[in-house]
């Protein structure tokens, strides 16, 4: 199928004001931040069609089968118990990496700030730069962590929904399609008063940049994306940000999704 003919849809989607000081980001209260932003209406196409043809080796990222055995991604005990195993095994998988680390789960809810929890995160970034990403590594791994941050390294999401995603879906760049240079910088901290030492890298805009998204996306499905690499010459990071897709129907269940941040190694 030929990309012309994929069907598209428009959405205001929010990226970082280079006119303005790139403010503070609140990962865990949101509506305190002072990240600036603008909006600007955002083509993203429909890669449903063509979802094989996606590689995390071209492209930046991938939608895979991948069938969890999790019951409740609520209960914490068992999604370390059950999921960080069947992670591990994907990404490398998907990789070739000879060991890999998760380490960092957490869902979002939509409307989820009201009662606590994590909402989507509407805006056009790629989570944190590389030595933000090795503080998490060393934090997880300890005294083991220098002995693998020496060797080549990447950063792989893994995105999938809790249930059926009928709405507020993830969007993501071709990766080819952004350079770093079009990043902002900007601190993140958990909220006011939980200070973090994370640099997270929001979105500039640029008519060159592609955007897709798979809508309809099924619990049985994952949507993997590299958002760092110590090998320059693979495609990173991948931009991605929840939008509000218009073809959703009215009576679609909120979304409700999870992620984790894996670290692959190569030796």
């Amino acid at each position: 199928m030929s990309m012309d003919t994929l069907s598209t849809v428009t959405v205001p989607l929010r990226y970082a004001d280079p006119d303005r000081p790139a403010g503070i980001f609140y990962a865990g209260q949101h509506a305190a931040s002072s990240a600036s932003f603008r909006t600007v209406d955002t083509t993203i196409t429909n890669a449903r069609p063509i979802a094989s043809e996606f590689s995390l080796d071209v492209h930046g990222f991938a939608l895979v089968k991948h069938q969890t055995g999790v019951r409740d991604f609520a209960d914490e005990d068992e999604v370390k118990r059950v999921y960080t195993a069947e992670l591990e095994e994907l990404v490398k998988a998907a990789t070739g990496a000879v060991k890999v680390v998760v380490f960092h789960t957490m869902a979002r809810f939509e409307d989820g700030e009201k009662r606590g929890e994590r909402p989507p995160a509407r805006a056009a970034h790629a989570d944190y730069d590389g030595p933000s990403f090795e503080v998490w590594i060393r934090r997880a791994m300890g005294a083991e962590a220098d002995e693998w941050l020496a060797g080549r390294w990447s950063e792989i999401n893994v995105w999938r929904g809790v249930r059926p995603v009928e709405r507020v879906p993830l969007a993501v760049t071709d990766a080819r399609t952004v350079g770093l240079d079009e990043y902002m910088s900007v601190p993140i901290h958990e909220r006011p008063d939980e200070p973090q030492p994370f640099v997270g890298l929001n979105l500039m805009y640029d008519p060159k940049q592609r955007w897709y998204y798979f809508p309809d996306m099924q619990p049985d499905e994952a949507l993997l994306f590299r958002l760092w690499d110590t090998d320059p010459s693979v495609p990173f990071p991948v931009a991605h940000s929840a939008i509000d897709d218009p073809t959703s129907r009215p009576d679609a269940a909120p979304r409700a999704s999870v992620e984790a941040r894996t670290v692959a190694f190569f030796g």
